[in-house]
């Protein structure tokens, strides 16, 4: 079952094909710095227009940076989370320009570099046992391109998303070009039997953790306090007796990106609710790293924590 509020709240005027469709055209048919200008503006209007998005945005910058960063006074907390808030629109509007360029038709190898980074040997082991792993991401940096990095290494990347209808055929053309599979679950309990076979077989399956979009979450500590996450990812590694990797694909600049891929965790214990429980703990204390690390390109519109620290109107953000 969805969670309803969540959709609805990630839903966005810009989230419809001629946009997706417009962005690919500029891709293939304009110099990069066309591209990436004509966003940019985009951007600053999205930000403008989205008065609800920033809140929520805005409200979960606050609560990661009073986790780091205790000491800052309450009026310059909010000034930092507006300035970061902003900046996460403008870089969004770039990620929205990597992912138009990986759907379109120019030479991959001319527009994107890759560093690899992390424990890659440990996802090597697993493969070289028969194992399938699950690679788990976050709304961070260009996941995308993370599940693209890991096949372009000759790993065979399954991807596990709902779907997102006006964005689909874009989703498929990096899908395609990337060499990836993909799975939609939504609401066909099958899809998910489909995954866990797809583990057994020694398959590696990447997806998104960071989101309840359904009704199958528990709550875990996350920047200091309790916030839902997704059941799947760690249900999914139990029943199919893999590991998971938390992985994350960031930058600094537009195309540069270094893919990361963290320690394993495993899913085991002879409590299995327990189990999953503390692995999901554990998957959420990875977040909080790399999230607190690159915090103007995390893409969490949606509020984590659902009520403030501090009662306030939606207006004593802005």
């Amino acid at each position: 079952m969805k969670n309803d509020a969540l959709w609805a709240h990630s839903r966005h005027f810009l989230n419809v094909r001629p946009v997706y469709a417009l962005g690919e055209w500029l891709g293939d048919s304009w110099p990069l710095f066309v591209g990436y200008a004509a966003t940019w503006w985009v951007a600053e209007a999205a930000c403008f227009l989205s008065p609800r998005l920033t809140r929520g945005l805005q409200a979960n910058i606050q609560q990661v940076l009073r986790a780091t960063q205790p000491g800052l006074p309450p009026a310059q907390l909010k000034r930092k989370a507006r300035s970061l808030a902003h900046r996460t629109f403008i870089n969004r509007g770039f990620w929205f320009v990597d992912l138009s360029l990986m759907a379109g038709r120019r030479r991959f190898e001319d527009c994107f570099s890759f560093e690899m980074e992390g424990n890659w040997a440990a996802l090597t082991r697993a493969r070289a046992a028969g194992r399938g792993a699950l690679i788990v991401s976050a709304h961070l940096g260009n996941w995308f391109s993370g599940g693209i990095a890991v096949a372009r290494h000759g790993i065979p990347v399954r991807t596990v998303m709902y779907r997102n209808h006006a964005g689909d055929f874009m989703d498929q053309k990096v899908a395609k070009r990337g060499n990836l599979r993909q799975t939609f679950v939504d609401d066909d309990p099958f899809s998910m039997m489909e995954v866990v076979r797809a583990l057994r077989e020694g398959e590696v399956v990447a997806m998104l953790g960071d989101k309840p979009w359904d009704a199958r979450s528990i709550e875990v500590p996350f920047f200091g306090r309790p916030a839902k996450f997704p059941l799947g990812t760690v249900k999914l590694a139990r029943l199919a007796q893999v590991p998971i990797f938390p992985a994350f694909c960031v930058y600094d600049r537009p195309r540069r990106f270094h893919a990361i891929l963290c320690d394993p965790i495993e899913v085991t214990g002879n409590d299995p609710e327990q189990a999953e429980r503390d692995a999901l703990a554990a998957l959420a204390r990875v977040m909080e790293k790399y999230i607190a690390a690159h915090l103007d390109i995390w893409f969490n519109f949606t509020p984590v924590w659902e009520e403030p620290v501090e009662s306030s109107s939606p207006a004593s953000d802005s």
